[in-house]
C-alpha cells in the first residue's frame, strides 16, 4: 500500500481581520441581528501546521480528537476501503506537537459504522458511533480504549422494535455517569420521530432513559453540562406545518425539564453545538435555510441560559452552503466559530472551511478561510497546549501514479489519476487574549 503521510509547517501568522479593542470602547451596545455575507476568500489563511494522513487504495476522515496530557493530540476517524464492499474499520493516531503522525491502531467496526464522538474516560477514551447493518434497526456502539489505542471492552445500545442514532455523550456532574442524546423512532412507523436520554454506567450499560414525546418529530444535537449540574440541550423540532426550528431545552440533574423554547428561522434550522458564553448566558450554533432562494447560512446565537430569550443572533451566507459544525470559548469570551463550507449550484468559489473569532456581543475580530487538495470537510474542533484550535475533518486529493511498463523512445510516462479522501487535521492560530473594553458594565450584558 502506499502510505501518505504530509505536514507542512508554516511559520509566518496573518491576521485577515483585526480591530483594536480601543474601536469599540466607546460602543458597549449590542446589535440583536445581523446577517453577514462573507466574501470569497482571495487566498487561504495561514496555520500553524496541518496533517494528511491516508492510504491511497482507501478512503479516511478525521471525526473528533483531543489533547493528552505529553502535549501531543489523539485523533480517531474512519477508514472505508472499497475493495473490500466499503468495509468500515475504526482508526486512531497519534500526532506529535509539530504535525507528525507517531503511531497508528486500526480497528474491525460493522460495515456502515459511523464515529460520533471522543469523549475522555477514566481508563482512557469512548467512541460513540452509530451502526446501520444491512439487516436489522440501526443501534449504537461504544468502544472504550486506553490512549494507545487498544481496546478494552464494547457495549451496545439496541432495541428491537425503535431505530437508534446517537448524537452526543456527556459526562454528568458526578462524575459517576454519563448522560447519551439519541433519536428514536418506531420500526416502520410514520409516527414522528422523538429524543430519548440514556443514562449510563461507566462501562456503558443504561442505568435509566427519559423520551420526549411531543408529538412533533425532535432531536437533540448537543449537551452540555452547567455547573450546577442541569443540562442545557440543543437541536431541533418541527412546528406544526412540518417545518424544522432551532430548538433548547434547560434540564435539572434529574433529567426533569426546566424550559424549552423553539427558534424558528428561514425555511428550516437546527442547532448544532452549545457552550457557556458569560455570566448567565450560552452561545449555540448550527445552520439555517433562508426562505424562497439562497445559501445555507451558519447560524450563531447568544440566549439567556435561565429562559433561552435570545440575546444576539448572527446568520453567515456567502457563495457556498455554510453548516456551523462546532464551538470553541476561550477564558475571555472570545467565540470561535467552525464553519463547512460545500459548493452550492453555480458556484465559482472553492471549497472550504471558515474560523470565525468573534467577540461576547457578537462582533467579528477574524475571518479565516483554509482550503486542502479538491476540497474539504470539517466535523470537530478542540484545542491543544498551547491553546491553539484545531479542526479534525478530511480532504479530497487526487494522485497521479506512473505505470510502469516499457515506454516509446520520446514518449511520454503512462499514468493513472487515483482520486481518495484522507483524514485532515489543521492547527489555527489561537485566539489573541481581549482586553474587553465593555467589562465595567459587563453585568449589563448582553
Amino acid at each position: 500500500m502506499m502510505m501518505i503521510n504530509r505536514f507542512w509547517l508554516f511559520v509566518f501568522f496573518v491576521a485577515v481581520l483585526a480591530v483594536p479593542a480601543q474601536t469599540h470602547a466607546q460602543n458597549c451596545d449590542v446589535q440583536a441581528e445581523a446577517i453577514v455575507k462573507l466574501r470569497p476568500p482571495a487566498f487561504g489563511s495561514y496555520n500553524v501546521w496541518d496533517t494528511v494522513h491516508g492510504e491511497v487504495e482507501t478512503h479516511e476522515r478525521f471525526k473528533d480528537g483531543m489533547l493528552l496530557d505529553n502535549g501531543n493530540i489523539l485523533t480517531v476517524g474512519e477508514r472505508i476501503d472499497p475493495d473490500k464492499g466499503d468495509k468500515a474499520s475504526l482508526i486512531f493516531i497519534e500526532i506529535g506537537r509539530n504535525g507528525r503522525v507517531l503511531w497508528e491502531k486500526q480497528h474491525d467496526m460493522p460495515k456502515t459504522a459511523d464515529i460520533v464522538k471522543l469523549e475522555p474516560h477514566d481508563k482512557g477514551v469512548m467512541v460513540l458511533a452509530n451502526i446501520t447493518p444491512s439487516k436489522g434497526r440501526r443501534y449504537i456502539w461504544m468502544g472504550f480504549f486506553d490512549l494507545t489505542g487498544e481496546k478494552l471492552s464494547e457495549k451496545t445500545l439496541k432495541k428491537s422494535k425503535e431505530e437508534l442514532v446517537a448524537h452526543d455523550v456527556e459526562r454528568s456532574h458526578s462524575g459517576k455517569s454519563y448522560v447519551l442524546a439519541v433519536s428514536s423512532r418506531a420500526a416502520n412507523s410514520e409516527l414522528p420521530g422523538w429524543s430519548t436520554l440514556y443514562r449510563l454506567n461507566p462501562k456503558g450499560g443504561v442505568m435509566s432513559d427519559k423520551a420526549f414525546v411531543i408529538g412533533a418529530e425532535n432531536a437533540m444535537q448537543d449537551l452540555h453540562v452547567m455547573e450546577n449540574g442541569d443540562v442545557m440541550a440543543v437541536g431541533g423540532v418541527d412546528d406544526a406545518n412540518g417545518r424544522k426550528t432551532g430548538w433548547a431545552m434547560r434540564l435539572d440533574e434529574s433529567l426533569r425539564m426546566v424550559w424549552q423554547k423553539p427558534y424558528p428561522r428561514g425555511a428550516a434550522a437546527e442547532m448544532v453545538k452549545v457552550l457557556p458564553l458569560a455570566k448567565g448566558y450560552v452561545v449555540a450554533a448550527g445552520t439555517a435555510l433562508p426562505a424562497g432562494t439562497g445559501n445555507r447560512a451558519g447560524w450563531v446565537m447568544a440566549f439567556d441560559e435561565s429562559n433561552g430569550n435570545v440575546a444576539w443572533q448572527r446568520y453567515f451566507s456567502g457563495d457556498l452552503h455554510f453548516d456551523a459544525r462546532d464551538l470553541l470559548v476561550s477564558e475571555d469570551h472570545m467565540v470561535s466559530v467552525l464553519m463547512d463550507g460545500n459548493v452550492s449550484k453555480d458556484s465559482e468559489v472553492d471549497e472550504h472551511v471558515r474560523l470565525l473569532t468573534l467577540n461576547p456581543r457578537g462582533t467579528v475580530f477574524v475571518s479565516n478561510a483554509f482550503f486542502n487538495g479538491k476540497g474539504v470537510d470539517a466535523f470537530k474542533m478542540s484545542r491543544n497546549a498551547h491553546r491553539e484550535r484545531l479542526i479534525f475533518g478530511e480532504t479530497r486529493l487526487e494522485h497521479v501514479i506512473e505505470i510502469e511498463g516499457p515506454m516509446e523512445e520520446g514518449g511520454e510516462p503512462e499514468v493513472e489519476v487515483l482520486s481518495d479522501s484522507e483524514g485532515w487535521v489543521l492547527t489555527a492560530p489561537r485566539v489573541d487574549s481581549y482586553d474587553d473594553p465593555c467589562k465595567p458594565v459587563q453585568r449589563e450584558f448582553p
